[in-house]
């Protein structure tokens, strides 16, 4: 039987998205199951492993069955998930406790003891890049100090994609691009670097086997197959975890090429076949799924997230009339924030609401609403949301180009880049043209699975997907409104040097 088809999961954070592509990845069928975060405690952020395994069964089950295909004809399998989370399991691969997501900052006495001058220049001479308590080393000192009895049942240290990996191959491994997010890992040699694990006191045989993200890394057991009817033996490529496959879905992959994913996080990301990096506030410098490029990424932490979040606490109304209209509310969002004009008059919305990571380094930055006046109506306030992430994407461009990028235009995915006014008011903010693919929701899945093609020798190199990856609309920034936003956007930057130190200080003093 001819193998026609790719399966493909991208595991993010709110839910499993799985996708059929065709061997040129175009979407056949696709299936989405949602799952928990958990917030015991303040600060604290966690999910049950096995809930995003037991989605990753059902959307696959669902898929084929939607689709009507013979599961012999799939070719093969790749899973792309969220990063920066840390899951410490057991002998047997057992999780010891849930998943510390991405977006858990317990550990932020740990990360400011990374922070100090000598260690920050030690990591970033070592690995390229330097943690914030988001990330993944810090989490693992947290355990280590804080857990010491879940510390001593810990066998591997690993990240959301790598438990899904094993539950579908039996095989433990980490693909480079995210062994190359837990700052650990020198990008260079691509192997665990001893001299930064001895530092941090961090056992180099607690963390998995490093390969190329395009190595058949094993095939579907069979007792993955009797979860999610797939045929026992299926290969499983290791694929990579969202970042680089969000910079190849969207078609990115040739040198210098940028793109923008507008997700709960949101970046901007480049492929460079040189590691190039601010020593003093770095972007993440990772390993491309392509074994000899890198993806330099500057993220905010949250883009889409933060209009999420002014969706959830003030977006009621908007809501109830999008349920009575049967469309979305950032469909109504949309409609109700073109009706301000561009800069809101003069209201600004920080989105630092869960800290930064680029182009500063703080954890401790907070966000909000900025010369607000009784003239502002709820239409400035969602406009005012919108611009405040465009202005933060601005500055990372920026940041990025003076490191020697050249970021004239990117290909934009993610759910950011369905609203038709946010695309063109990020246009109008950066100056720069955005090129939203004709698949935006379903990039990083399709980069997943143009992976599998890669790793399973139907297309020669990673270069070949970007002639695969379609456009379906452009935003050229207008003039007029740039003009307004040239205006704003110094007094933008201000308000972050203004406030930073009192964020620190009110933190560090509560």
């Amino acid at each position: 039987m001819a193998k026609k088809y790719i399966l493909a999961h991208d595991t993010g954070t709110g839910g499993d998205k799985a996708v059929l592509t065709d061997l040129e990845g175009r979407i056949v069928e696709s299936a989405y199951q949602p799952y928990e975060i958990y917030t015991p405690r303040p600060d604290w952020a966690e999910q049950d492993p096995d809930e995003l395994w037991d989605a990753v069964a059902a959307t696959t089950r669902e898929v084929l069955a939607k689709s009507g295909i013979d599961p012999a004809e799939v070719l093969g399998v790749g899973v792309s998930a969220q990063m920066f989370n840390l899951l410490p399991v057991d002998e047997q691969c057992r999780p010891v406790t849930r998943m510390l997501s991405w977006l858990d900052v317990r550990s932020v006495a740990q990360a400011d003891r990374l922070l100090t001058d000598e260690m920050q220049a030690f990591l970033y001479e070592h690995t390229g890049n330097m943690p914030t308590a988001k990330d993944v080393v810090p989490k693992i000192l947290w355990l280590k100090e804080e857990r010491p009895d879940l510390w001593e049942r810990t066998r591997w240290l690993l990240d959301c994609k790598e438990y899904i990996l094993f539950k579908l191959t039996g095989e433990v491994a980490i693909d480079w691009h995210g062994a190359s997010v837990f700052f650990l890992f020198n990008p260079h040699t691509k192997t665990w670097d001893q001299e930064v694990c001895d530092r941090l006191g961090i056992p180099v045989d607690k963390l998995p086997p490093a390969f190329p993200c395009t190595k058949v890394i094993g095939e579907v057991t069979a007792a993955a197959a009797a979860q999610t009817g797939l045929p026992a033996g299926t290969p499983v490529v290791l694929c990579a975890g969202d970042v680089a496959v969000a910079q190849s879905g969207s078609g990115a992959n040739r040198e210098g090429k940028a793109h923008l994913c507008i997700g709960t996080a949101t970046w901007v990301g480049v492929s460079s076949s040189t590691l190039r990096n601010d020593p003093d506030k770095p972007f993440w410098a990772l390993n491309h799924i392509d074994p000899d490029k890198f993806v330099i990424a500057g993220e905010m932490e949250t883009g889409g997230g933060a209009l999420q979040w002014y969706r959830n606490l003030l977006g009621g109304e908007e809501a109830r009339l999008a349920k009575e209209r049967g469309v979305s509310t950032y469909q109504v969002f949309d409609e109700l924030a073109a009706t301000a004009p561009a800069g809101s008059d003069g209201l600004f919305f920080t989105p630092w609401l869960s800290g930064e990571r680029a182009p500063v380094l703080d954890h401790y930055a907070r966000g909000g609403f900025l010369g607000l006046s009784m003239g502002h109506s709820r239409a400035h306030l969602t406009r005012s949301v919108m611009e405040g992430i465009a202005f933060h994407i601005r500055w990372i461009i920026e940041a990025m180009e003076k490191v020697g990028f050249a970021i004239d235009e990117m290909q934009a995915i993610g759910g950011g880049s369905v609203s038709p006014l946010w695309t063109q008011i990020i246009a109008d903010v950066t100056g720069r043209r955005l090129n939203v693919v004709e698949n935006p929701l379903e990039a990083g899945a399709m980069g997943a699975a143009l992976t599998v093609a890669v790793g399973l020798s139907v297309y020669p190199s990673m270069d070949a997907v970007d002639d695969l990856i379609q456009v379906k609309a452009v935003f050229d920034p207008q003039p007029e409104n740039h003009a307004v936003y040239e205006r704003m956007y110094g007094t933008y930057r201000q308000f972050y040097a203004a406030l930073a130190p009192i964020y620190r200080a009110s933190a560090t003093h509560a």
